[in-house]
């Protein structure tokens, strides 16, 4: 196989991929795509944001215990 022909399969492989990402992302529903946006990763994460919700700490609930042992035995 020559590099040309490598070169090309891969061309190939990522315009399928984004080909297909493409597809799946226009044939979502509105109220998914809503519901992702309101719920999602990035949920009030928007340009006008002003709550000061970005760079804060996150709480896990969980109790800081310091350095101490695990006896695992």
């Amino acid at each position: 196989m020559s590099i040309a022909l490598l070169v090309v399969i891969g061309i190939a492989l990522v315009a399928g991929g984004v080909g297909v990402t493409f597809a799946l992302a226009s044939a979502l529903p509105q109220d998914v795509l809503q519901r992702a946006q309101d719920n999602g990763r990035y949920a009030g994460l928007t340009a006008d944001d002003q709550g000061g919700g970005t760079g804060t700490r996150a709480t896990t609930g969980a109790r800081n215990l310091g350095h101490q042992t695990i006896n695992a035995i």
